[in-house]
């Protein structure tokens, strides 16, 4: 099992920490000599020592730092905590985009580097390994280790309109020795520390694409029971830093062996016919770090932020001993010291938290939106673990938990069910239920409240170009590198073929066993065969049809616009379009200028979608948020979405069914057309939303904003309405019978009124009415309804 860091055996540093040994390290050009990452010839002199074990490296820079010329005199970055004015101080511009290194030398902390990214798509500036220590283990059968202080700082707007966030990340080898004959691979395995999105997307796992060769931890779990069904649970695996101009450092500490648990499960899952070999921990290799900020052109936060990751005492330890193998147990990955609560999500109720065993978890409990959790399960296993209710019940097992379990009520009124044995805290005043079975009551306390006691029983995405050293192929590639403005035109005849692209071109007809990396302003594949293994960025157009495995692309911007038939494909978006027709199942994030999907029955995906989109007959994992009044979403076929707007329309059409969420109106409003299976509505924001059933079930819950609500007489559509008022918002009737108005029918039962017409089949109930009663107009102050609607219409009224 992998050790929790602190138990491991004794170590030695991976690298120099150049918190001691100083900034007098290489700093890149941006240039790449095939996969080799160039540096400058010159390094700077601000200390009497070298450091060869790390460099400073930007990506997509709006400048490159000249390491022979920095600002030695700043001021006004002054800070006390690091003992007055940086030493040094580099920085490049350019518009909106900015890039920025300061350090500062103190006796408390030796040299601490900050790193400033604002703006920019992928751009991004990182303390990055360049070369380990001799003789030092980094084989995964040893504890590998990662620690060091960090900090947020410099939190400001900034008017690029784009997604500012930090990580320490690190590249994984599998099989660089050809110890097994499978394939080798390099994965860009990433822990976000902070996002101006917030915290739940630093936690999310968001930017994941196993088949690109990114894996971001999260605080989601995957497995299979023995019956063969899946789950999807949560777990407090991962801690993250306060997006906050912040007075002090945190300890983070990362457990690599960990981290490489949580892709191994993954890869498992995702390659069984590999996973005992991935398993094998002593065939794993950590071949690099990289810590700070990224930008990416997103356009999904408004207001923009940038900031300052400010980070020293840099340790990566090895472990002397080779005793750790694979566990797929819940384990601590990302601990950080007196860092935030986590937002801990479920999808429903069958969901676990598990609060790992090596490791204090603070937790927040919270549930995606739509899914109408209000009762949560965890498993407390940690020392002395903090639970916030957040206003949901729980029920909890204490059956393992080190210490004390504190609860922390948010309302006061939930309920909390207590199995297993373990201590209680109950902090903060509380009026609800506590069912206490555990079987040792002992160590309760509860500090205010009246409760009453029995026994008994809801993509930073980075791209994979972020970095360009550490990639790996197998002897027999054939390698292929296609620089920028060129395009090759293959079919290769290899059994295998690597092929690099600089911003080039590509048509390749065929091929067996292909990986593609690279960025790409163009490409056309057809029937690739085998083994193929494709991550890669694109700009321009690209089209692949009749591709084996799950290609991954990122489209970089939003002029990209790629085409897919009869393939898998997973997608990260930055604006781009995407179309998916024929076999094959589309995973897609991030934001999406134009999306149409037709088919495919598993389906993952969870978009912001700022233009039109189309999904038919396509199931699956779906989630859509319109960002603007352009969006415009069409369901066709069976499945079950989910869809946050308050802006932009929705129809559903031929069965298709979904939850819809409010969220604010900044224009125009929202336009729901019903005319499928079920529809559900909250709103719980401040929207005017108009929906028209013209079909199938509609389930409204009118509440802040305003809902008008448009009924098909002549349908066959069942509509209920819940929480109406007429400040809120309306109930229109059209198509009515030959009788009119007349011809309406109005009953009440227990507070609800059953509203029909004669001789059609539509049927209306408005709950929670209580002893008002309902009255229907044909015209209220000059308005004719029947004119404004197009036939003979009514509008109801609530007479108290």
């Amino acid at each position: 099992m992998s050790n929790n860091a602190s138990t491991s055996s004794p170590s030695e540093l991976l690298y120099d920490d150049p918190s001691i040994s100083g900034p007098d390290m290489a700093f890149n050009n941006g240039q790449v000599d095939g996969y080799t990452e160039e540096f400058d010839s010159s390094l700077p002199n601000l200390t009497s020592n070298t450091d060869p074990d790390w460099d400073i490296t930007q990506w997509t820079a709006p400048g490159y730092f000249d390491p022979t010329n920095p600002d030695t005199n700043d001021t006004a970055d002054s800070d006390p905590l690091l003992n007055g004015d940086p030493i040094a101080k580099w920085s490049a511009v350019s518009g909106n985009v900015s890039s920025g290194l300061a350090v500062y030398k103190s006796s408390q902390y030796g040299f601490t580097y900050a790193l400033t990214q604002a703006g920019g798509s992928n751009t991004d500036v990182f303390l990055q390994t360049k070369e380990q220590n001799a003789g030092v283990a980094n084989t995964f059968d040893h504890q590998l280790t990662f620690s060091a202080n960090e900090r947020i700082t410099n939190v400001e707007p900034n008017g690029d309109n784009t997604t500012w966030f930090c990580y320490n990340a690190f590249t994984f080898a599998f099989n660089l020795s050809g110890k097994y004959s499978v394939p080798a691979a390099s994965y860009f395995a990433q822990a976000v520390m902070a996002d101006n999105r917030g915290q739940e997307t630093a936690d999310s796992g968001n930017g994941t694409s196993l088949s690109t060769g990114v894996f971001n931890v999260s605080n989601n779990d995957t497995y299979q029971d023995t019956s063969g069904a899946w789950h999807i649970d949560a777990i407090d695996a991962v801690d993250s830093l306060p997006l906050e101009d912040d007075t002090s450092f945190h300890q983070v500490t990362i457990n690599l062996n960990a981290m490489l648990d949580s892709l191994i499960s993954a890869l498992s899952l995702k390659y069984p016919q590999y996973a005992t070999y991935y398993q094998d921990l002593s065939d794993w290799t950590l071949t690099g770090s990289y810590i700070g900020p990224e930008g990416v052109s997103s356009g999904s936060t408004d207001p923009s932020y940038s900031a300052t990751m400010e980070v020293n005492d840099i340790k990566i330890t090895s472990g002397d001993s080779a005793d750790q193998s694979y566990s797929a147990a819940n384990q601590k990955i990302v601990q950080v010291s007196d860092g935030q609560a986590s937002t801990i999500k479920v999808y429903n109720e069958s969901s676990v938290i598990h609060l790992p065993s090596d490791g204090s978890s603070d937790i927040i409990l919270s549930s995606y939106s739509g899914s109408g959790v209000k009762s949560i399960t965890v498993d407390a296993e940690g020392t002395d673990d903090t639970i916030n209710l957040n206003g949901y019940n729980a029920i909890i097992d204490l059956s393992n938990i080190n210490g004390y379990l504190t609860i922390t009520p948010s309302s006061g009124y939930e309920n909390i069910t207590l199995n297993g044995t373990g201590a209680v805290n109950i902090s903060g005043s509380f009026n609800g239920s506590i069912t206490d079975n555990r079987t040792d009551k002992g160590d309760f306390v509860q500090s205010g409240g009246t409760a009453n006691s029995s026994t008994g029983t809801d993509g930073n995405s980075t791209s994979s170009t972020s970095s360009c050293s550490n990639t790996s192929s197998t002897p027999t590639v054939t390698d292929i590198t296609i620089q920028r403005d060129v395009t090759q035109y293959l079919s290769p005849t290899t059994d295998s073929s690597t092929i690099l692209s600089l911003d080039g071109g590509l048509n390749l007809d065929g091929g067996k066993n292909v990986t593609m990396v690279g960025s790409y302003k163009y490409f056309n594949l057809f029937g690739l065969t085998g083994d193929t293994q494709i991550a890669s960025a694109l700009s321009g157009t690209g089209t692949i049809a009749e591709a084996s495995g799950t290609p991954g692309i990122t489209l970089s911007s939003s002029y990209a616009s790629l085409n897919v038939n009869d393939s898998n494909i997973s997608v990260f978006s930055y604006g781009g379009e995407l179309t998916h027709t024929g076999t094959g199942n589309t995973t897609a994030y991030g934001d999406m200028g134009q999306m149409y999907i037709y088919g495919g029955t598993d389906n993952n995906i969870g978009v912001s979608l700022a233009g039109v989109g189309a999904l038919y007959d396509a199931t699956g994992n779906i989630g859509v948020t319109l960002e603007d009044s352009a969006s415009n979403l069409t369901l066709d076929g069976p499945s079950y979405d989910y869809i946050t707007a308050g802006d932009g329309s929705v129809t559903f059409n031929n069965g298709a069914s979904g939850n819809i969420t409010a969220a604010q109106t900044h224009s125009t409003g929202l336009y729901v057309n019903a005319n499928g299976g079920q529809v559900d509505y909250q709103a719980t924001s401040d929207t005017n939303a108009t929906i028209t059933i013209g079909g199938g079930q509609a389930n409204l819950t009118y509440d802040q904003g305003y809902t008008a609500s448009v009924l098909d007489m002549s349908s066959e559509a069942v509509e209920t309405i819940k929480g109406f008022d007429p400040a809120n918002g309306e109930i229109v009737l059209t198509h009515l019978g030959s009788e009119g108005i007349g011809g309406l029918s109005i009953s009440y039962e227990n507070g609800d009124a059953l509203i029909s017409s004669a001789g059609q089949a539509a049927r209306l109930e408005i709950t929670g009415i209580g002893s008002s009663r309902v009255e229907a107009f044909s015209s209220l102050g000059g308005q004719d309804f029947s004119t404004t609607y197009g036939s003979t219409s009514a509008i109801l009224a609530l007479a108290k």
